[in-house]
């Protein structure tokens, strides 16, 4: 799981991207930009215990079920996608 984190980091700092993770049944966000942050349930960054409590980031994947991912570049929605490889994909 943490080898999709780093291509998400990686493809974040080389092409200005901003990836945002929703999950099924969990009310906050991942957000990678430049580095993988926890998000509340209106897209702030809040501390990850609070937000993911008991679930460690590189378990995340494993534990909550990925419903979309969606790829921003500063304000602007690129895309939406239903996985993080279909995601990476796209941006090839």
């Amino acid at each position: 799981m943490l080898k999709l984190f780093e291509r998400l980091i990686e493809v974040s700092r080389s092409r200005g991207i901003r990836f945002v993770l929703y999950f099924a049944k969990c009310r906050g966000r991942v957000g990678v930009d430049k580095e993988i942050k926890a998000l509340d349930e209106e897209g702030r960054p809040a501390p990850w215990s609070r937000v993911f409590p008991g679930v460690t980031p590189q378990n995340i994947l494993q534990q909550c079920v990925l419903k979309k991912v969606e790829v921003y570049r500063g304000l602007e929605l690129l895309g939406e996608y239903k996985t993080i490889d279909e995601a990476l994909s796209a941006l090839w």
